[in-house]
């Protein structure tokens, strides 16, 4: 059995723990560093007795969690979702509305109420996993010359898992752009960096239940700090006031994009409002630079953070 024979598929569940049946037809993702955690407590029993020997311990409370990385790219055309291959399930289930609209955009904003959930099914090369309930959280990943990526990790329902194959797949026909001529800025400065990092870093907790199988009947968003990191060049003050934003806590806009120029595949990324965390001090090459944890703060609510395709 190989890992390199490990399939997963994604649909939205219209509600939530009730199977959509996704499909390798139209809900295949192309994946990398798949991270499957079957969870199960143990419970001692752990009595005084004449011996020393230790009795069986119990299993009790059951959950999944699963983490892994795909490839971050648009569409076919512009303001249309694709049939097959698509991150939008996966994004929704990670506290994200999507808006389209037809013939112009997709764009993906965080909220704090109606929370959306997705189905995982996991092919191990035979052994399946079916994962109800799912939901999470997200990296997105820039780095110079490579393809932008999201890594997601999401909790979901435990199901006994079978012997199944998955059968042949249809995976997105687009494919993603690499970060080049990027448009990245920090308040309006083009820093000179090699690679951004935005986590929307939700706090997801299990909903403990008397009346479930597993002992788990859901998982809930329950919170969220977006944060990130990026690594500019160092500059003198006079070119931009780092060290000025640290010390105020001043807030400013950082925005990556539009990263490509086909239509329908183009990506932008834009936080209206972050905040330098720390500042420390790197060597890249003999090139003094700056470390720079973030983080990203509302203006009004729910807009932290935006991702549009257009």
């Amino acid at each position: 059995m190989l890992t390199r024979k490990t399939v997963i598929l994604v649909k939205p569940e219209a509600t939530y723990g009730v199977d959509p049946v996704p499909t390798p037809a139209n809900n295949a993702l192309l994946v990398s560093d798949v991270d499957l955690k079957v969870q199960g407590e143990v419970i001692e029993r752990d009595f005084i007795r004449s011996s020393l020997s230790p009795l069986m311990f119990m299993r009790g409370i059951r959950q999944v969690e699963l983490s892994f990385r795909t490839e971050l790219h648009g569409t076919t055309a512009r303001g249309t979702l694709p049939n097959t291959g698509w991150t939008g399930a996966l994004f929704r289930a990670c506290g994200m509305s999507e808006t389209v609209t037809a013939n112009t955009s997709i764009v993906y904003a965080p909220v704090s109420a109606g929370f959306e959930s997705c189905a995982i099914y996991v092919y191990m090369d035979g052994i399946f996993h079916k994962i109800l309930g799912c939901r999470g959280s997200f990296k997105l990943n820039f780095e110079v010359g490579k393809y932008p990526t999201v890594e997601f990790t999401m909790k979901g329902l435990y199901a006994s898992p079978t012997d199944a194959a998955p059968g042949a797949q249809t995976f997105a026909a687009m494919k993603p752009v690499p970060v080049l001529s990027a448009g990245f800025s920090f308040g309006g400065y083009s820093a000179v960096a090699t690679k951004l990092e935005i986590d929307i870093n939700n706090d997801v907790k299990e909903r403990k239940s008397l009346n479930s199988a597993s002992g788990i009947i859901g998982f809930e968003i329950v919170g969220r700090q977006p944060q990130g990191s990026f690594d500019p060049e160092t500059v003198l003050e006079a070119a931009h006031p780092f060290w000025a934003n640290w010390e105020d806590a001043v807030a400013r806009i950082l925005n990556i994009g539009p990263i490509g120029t086909v239509e329908g595949n183009i990506l932008t990324v834009n936080c209206p409002k972050a905040q330098l965390r720390d500042m420390t001090y790197a060597d890249r090459n003999g090139v003094m630079a700056y470390t720079v944890p973030i983080a990203l703060a509302m203006t009004d609510g729910d807009d932290e953070l935006s991702i549009t395709i257009t």
